[in-house]
């Protein structure tokens, strides 16, 4: 008992560095942003891929492939890596990675080793300003509309992606996607009611209660009411145009981002999966649990189509 408490502080004091760190970085722009920002469904609606310099055609193909958006902000170019399944058939499975993860790849390669047999296609999908370590907090936290911007340009990306695969013959669409990611699934289903099934892991839609428990544990004051942080970056309302049986959630009981007691009350209790994780610590501690946890419910979408 002793031991698995001092590691379980260990690991949520990594979660707090981690947690103060991006706080820290925090440009004193984004505090000004919040009444001057275009809505989500605007930002989406002014984000189109750019398709006569993106190769459509290779979208499907191996490897690291570009796709180019043309945005509010200008082009903007975000990267795909591809790992196609050996049937054109196979199911399409759209991975997100996390808020400043770099390489965008990290947790794809740690859930979905190549070295593994995997019952998809994947992808992994990197969001805007994600091409260095100081890039997503530095312009992706300028301002509330950079905020959607990220989500849009990943959303973008993700729709194109199914729309290239299907076009070959994929069975279905599921969508996971870690912490940032795993409310970016959750937008695209939100949005677009497309997938046969959603898999957050460590996350949920309401990304301002995450800020504001962040600025709590760091007693640094919000600029705007509770409400109007939730008005702007409480997703919640994206989420609930889901099918909550095709959403399977996962979160860690000792988050530090993502608080069990504040997150688990957004999803069904016959869904959700706990784990006995940080959030930092995720993929390292729970990989395996994850990997299965995915696996299955593909295998689920499998027999219930939409």
């Amino acid at each position: 008992m002793f031991s698995f408490s001092i590691k379980k502080t260990f690991s949520q004091q990594f979660d707090k560095l981690v947690l103060y760190s991006l706080n820290r970085r925090m440009p004193d722009s984004f505090d000004d942003s919040y009444m001057a920002t275009a809505a989500l469904e605007e930002v989406l609606d002014q984000t189109r891929v750019n398709r006569q310099k993106t190769a459509l055609y290779n979208l499907v193909a191996p490897g690291e492939h570009a796709v180019w958006l043309d945005t509010l902000f200008g082009e903007i170019r975000c990267l795909v890596k591809v790992r196609p399944a050996v049937q054109p058939g196979a199911p399409l499975l759209l991975y997100h990675h996390g808020f400043a993860e770099i390489p965008y790849t990290s947790t794809w390669e740690r859930l979905i080793p190549k070295s593994e047999p995997f019952p998809a296609h994947t992808v992994a999908v990197q969001a805007p300003y994600h091409k260095s370590l100081t890039e997503p907090v530095s312009t992706g936290f300028s301002s509330v509309q950079h905020i959607y911007q990220m989500f849009a340009g990943s959303l973008r990306t993700m729709e194109l992606l199914q729309e290239q695969f299907a076009q070959e013959g994929a069975a279905f669409t599921a969508v996971s996607g870690l912490s940032w990611g795993g409310i970016t699934s959750l937008l695209y289903e939100g949005f677009f009611q497309r997938t046969r099934a959603v898999i957050p892991l460590f996350a949920s839609p309401n990304l301002a209660q995450v800020l504001s428990d962040a600025a709590r544990l760091f007693n640094r004051p919000l600029p705007i009411s509770r409400d109007q942080l939730d008005d702007l970056l409480d997703f919640t309302p994206y989420y609930e145009r889901c099918d909550k049986e095709r959403v399977f959630p996962v979160l860690g009981e000792d988050d530090l981002f993502f608080r069990f007691e504040q997150h688990a009350v957004v999803y069904p209790q016959e869904t959700l999966v706990a784990l006995p994780s940080t959030h930092v610590g995720a993929m390292w501690r729970t990989k395996q649990r994850l990997r299965r946890h995915v696996t299955e419910i593909l295998a689920w979408a499998a027999l219930h189509a939409r």
